[in-house]
């Protein structure tokens, strides 16, 4: 009886250890999903920052090319009167 006592003890110890492994991974898993989390959410903000850049610079080169085609119609234009 006393040998079967011992025995159960010694797998709830074990068991327990178990546990504490797992629960350790769980929150280092955690951590590292928090750090991926973060660099993934920095990483957005420098492509929505990047994003609002190439926007403004479009919008430029846009007028640019407009202005360009204005002034050549009215070259065009001057030229056949």
């Amino acid at each position: 009886m006393k040998n079967s006592q011992e025995n159960l003890e010694s797998l709830i110890e074990a068991i327990n250890e178990l546990l504490n492994e797992v629960r350790k991974e769980q929150i280092m898993e955690n951590k590292n999903a928090e750090k991926r989390h973060k660099a993934c959410m920095q990483n957005l903000s420098k492509l929505r920052e990047y994003n609002k850049i190439a926007d403004m610079t479009n919008q430029i080169f846009e007028k640019r090319i407009s202005n360009i085609e204005n002034a050549l119609q009215k070259i065009l234009k001057s030229e056949t009167k």
